[in-house]
């Protein structure tokens, strides 16, 4: 009986402990994501008529900041940067490696989307 309930009792630690640890990661991959993102968002033009419009720089800018802060079992899949809600926006999409200790390593995809805040750009920060 001791054998059946202390094999029991360990593999719920484990459970716990791969929750706690994916979910960590979790947390983390979108916290990175979405400062990505809103750098790629905040690359904009605007025009002499006062309308802001994205620039092609956006998703470069947003790789860079996502290949600055990610670690290593976070990868970026996608970026897309343009208008979305007639503002500027950045959509940036990742992919985030589980601990692994019960059901092997597999990945979980995040994705994060950053709008430009109304009169504020990276000058102005």
């Amino acid at each position: 009986m001791f054998a059946i309930v202390a094999t029991a009792l360990v593999l719920f630690v484990i459970g716990v402990m791969e929750y706690m640890v994916t979910t960590s990661r979790m947390m983390e991959a979108v916290a990175v994501a979405d400062l990505a993102a809103h750098a790629g968002a905040q690359e904009v033009r605007v025009l002499p008529n006062g309308v802001i419009t994205p620039t092609g720089a956006g998703p470069a800018v947003a790789r860079q900041y996502f290949d600055l802060q990610a670690p290593e079992y976070v990868e970026l899949t996608s970026v897309w940067c343009g208008v979305r809600n007639d503002r500027p926006a950045c959509e940036v999409g990742a992919r985030v490696r589980t601990a692994g200790y019960l059901l092997g390593r597999q990945y979980v995809n995040v994705s994060a989307v950053g709008y430009l805040a109304y009169g504020v750009t990276r000058g102005d920060q």
